[in-house]
Formats: C-alpha cells, structure tokens, sequence
C-alpha cells in the first residue's frame, strides 16, 4: 500500500524548518557568546597559574643557589637577581612574552641562611578573541620562601 502525503502535511513540515531556522538565529549569538567567553576565561585561568609556578619556581631557584651553594645567585653575587629573573622568564615557558615584569628581592639584603627571598611578578592579560570585550587585566603572583643554604 503506497502511503500519499497530502499537502497540508507539507505545509506543515515547510513551517517547521523555518521555525527552525528562526530559532537558531535567536540562539545561535548568545551560545558563541557563551563559548568564547569560556574560552577566554580558560586562557586567563591558564596564564594566572602559569604565572604563580613560574614565581614558585624563581624563588626555588633562589633558595637552592643560595648563600653557601656553588654558583650563589642574589645579594652580594648578583645584586639584581638576574638569574632568578631568568629563571621566571623560562618558567613562564616563553607564553607570556616580554611584557613580564619580575622584581626579586632578599629580606634581609644578604644571601644567607635564614633570610627570605621574594619574587613577584607581573604582566598584562588581554583578549585574543575580539568577540569578547574583557578589559586588559594586570595579574599578578608573589612567592616568598626562606634559605636553609
């Protein structure tokens, strides 16, 4: 038995898929919205914990090339901290380009067994994604650890 459609039924399938694509039209521009607003969101969760283990690290580097180590890095050795700052910079694993700022400092200002060194660290986060109007953001991280060299 062949089955006929009739033409109010195709009718009725043709006002369906326009509604359809209605639809879409509303909800397509607030799903990318959505979407690329995660995204966003991942990036700078991902570059604010890049950021704090790359001052964890700096300061480690600081503390174990120490005082009393083979190579000393900090007060009197070098007083600008130039291989703990490298040390960030390379933890950063080069995704935050040259706009880090890293600022070491010793409290107090000798190398030695029992003082503090802190690293801190900083740069401007900003939307790759043009979609998404986020601000420039300033993130920032500290790490502060002691010397038992």
């Amino acid at each position: 038995m062949i089955r006929r459609t009739s033409a109010a039924s195709r009718d009725a399938r043709r006002s369906s898929r326009g509604a359809t694509l209605v639809e879409f039209a509303l909800v397509a521009p607030m799903f990318f919205l959505v979407l690329f607003s995660t995204v966003e969101a991942a990036r700078f969760v991902f570059y604010y914990e890049l950021l704090n283990n790359a001052t964890r690290d700096g300061a480690r580097y600081a503390i174990v090339h120490g005082g009393n180590s083979f190579k000393p890095t900090g007060p009197p050795n070098d007083a600008g901290g130039a291989d703990v700052i490298a040390r960030v910079k390379q933890s950063a694993l080069g995704l935050l380009g040259s706009g880090v700022s890293v600022t070491p400092t010793w409290t107090p200002a000798k190398n030695e067994r029992g003082s503090t060194v802190t690293v801190h660290a900083s740069f401007t986060y900003s939307s790759v994604i043009p979609i998404v109007p986020f601000p420039p953001i300033t993130v920032e991280a500290e790490s502060t650890l002691v010397l038992n060299n």
